[in-house]
This record gives structure tokens, sequence and C-alpha cells, in this order.
């Protein structure tokens, strides 16, 4: 064969390989697709564990993070392109560990896990993604949701 005769056949099987794998999802080695990667435009919390987390967000984090969680001289914002350009393409999980063992600074790790959870889903809200049908319950999950900006 000829060079130009081996090229039909690879094109051909190029192409099917192509349509083949079009329709699957890429995730972490032995993970079921139930626990596929997801990003945070999936509506990943609820409309009411948010409004739980702007109460507690109210009483442990405003003081700081002010009230339009905009931040100060001394607090990052929370909100808009400077939250976008620190924490985009990361786990949503990275954000919760931060708030977690740092927040409040005067008490880190102090508060119930829900309640770090809810304050989570209040952010997220504040920075306009959709919520959903569920509350963020499980922080082992958070792994496999990604930060991403609208695309």
């Amino acid at each position: 064969m000829t060079p130009r005769r081996y090229l039909r056949p690879i094109l051909i099987l190029v192409s099917f390989v192509t349509t083949a794998c079009a329709g699957l999802t890429v995730s972490e080695p032995g993970t079921p697709v139930s626990e596929s990667m997801a990003t945070i435009w999936d509506g990943v919390f609820s409309q009411e564990q948010a409004a739980e987390g702007a109460t507690a967000y109210e009483l442990s984090c405003s003081a700081c993070h002010s009230a339009d969680l905009r931040g100060s001289s001394t607090s990052p914002s929370l909100v808009g392109s400077g939250f976008l350009f620190f924490w985009q393409d990361k786990p949503l999980s990275e954000l919760f560990t931060t708030i977690q063992t740092q927040m409040p600074t005067d008490a880190p790790n102090s508060l119930p896990i829900r309640t770090y959870l809810n304050i989570l889903s209040y952010i997220l809200e504040a920075n306009e993604f959709p919520a959903g049908g569920s509350d963020l319950l499980d922080p082992a999950a958070l792994r496999r949701i990604i930060i991403t900006a609208r695309s």
C-alpha cells in the first residue's frame, strides 16, 4: 500500500473513535457515572439553604467581608470577578475547606458543618449561580463540583 492508501482507513478509524467517544463523561478512575464532575452552574444548592446562609453570613462573616460580600482592605471580596479570579477552575471543596478552617478569623472551625455549607450556598447565590432543588449536604461531594465562569 502506498501512503495515500493508508490515509483513508486511518481517517475512517479516527472518525469512528471520535463518534463513539463523543458522549462519554470524563471522571476520576473508579468514579461511578452518577458521581461524575459537575459545575456550580448545575444548581448544586437550594434557595432555602442560601437564605439560611445569608442569616449565618450576617452573624459570622459580614463584620470583615461586609454586608454586600465585597470585602474590605483586609478581607477579600466573595463576589464578582475577584472571587472568580481566585477560585475559578478549583473544586468547591477547596473553598469550603478554606472557609471552614480559617473562618471566622477569631474562631476558625467553630461553626457547625451545616452552617458552613449554608454560608457557601449564600456565597454562590450572591455570585448569581443558579439554585437547584436540593441542599449541599455532603462536604466530600464538593470535590466533584468545579467553580467555573459561564462559558
